[in-house]
């Protein structure tokens, strides 16, 4: 179920900060949850694929908080930077309004915030506008979700999804949901 006006395109994704960070950090992270990230940042970059972001460029700014602007050091580094450099390439669907309302509110997400980690509500958001798919590595929370996302029609794709199960299960010695 897509928004009104949105627009997917089958090789666009909004990729959550954490997924380009696992390839910067590594150190503590599942070895194949560490490949599956730097295959996808690859992948993406390879075969120039769409990474939807938003208008007010909130996205962009939090990559730029915990990521390198210089592109250089790390491919989380340079996907970010790669990323930066073509936002305005791409079509204006790809930088979708999301209707900010202060600090980690929009307008899209109507009266839902609370069901959401106020850091996350922008991917949500921009998912929920652009139709495409989140791009999630490592934040358990988001396996809670799933009601709350499916009523905004809003798709998770997990990295590699057997390690944030794993995560999920020695965080809160329960299977995720």
């Amino acid at each position: 179920m897509l928004a009104s006006g949105a627009s997917f395109r089958p090789l666009a994704d909004v990729v959550d900060t954490n997924v380009p960070l696992v390839v910067k950090f590594p150190n503590g992270h599942p070895e194949e949850l560490v490949e599956a990230c730097e295959e996808l940042l690859e992948d993406i970059i390879e075969h120039e694929r769409i990474v939807v972001t938003d208008e007010h460029e909130e996205i962009i700014e939090e990559y730029f908080r915990q990521l390198d602007f210089s592109g250089q050091g790390t491919l989380g580094d340079a996907f970010a930077k790669w990323v930066f450099d073509r936002r305005w390439t791409w079509d204006a669907s790809a930088r979708p309004n999301i209707d900010p309302r202060g600090e980690n509110v929009y307008g899209v997400l109507e009266e839902d915030h609370d069901d959401f980690d106020p850091s996350d509500r922008k991917f949500v958001a921009v998912a929920k506008v652009s139709g495409a798919p989140v791009r999630q590595a490592t934040d358990t929370k988001w396996l809670d979700w799933g009601e709350a996302l499916r009523r905004h029609g809003v798709t998770v794709r997990y990295v590699h999804e057997a390690s944030i199960r794993d995560a999920y299960r020695s965080k809160f010695g329960r299977d995720a949901p």
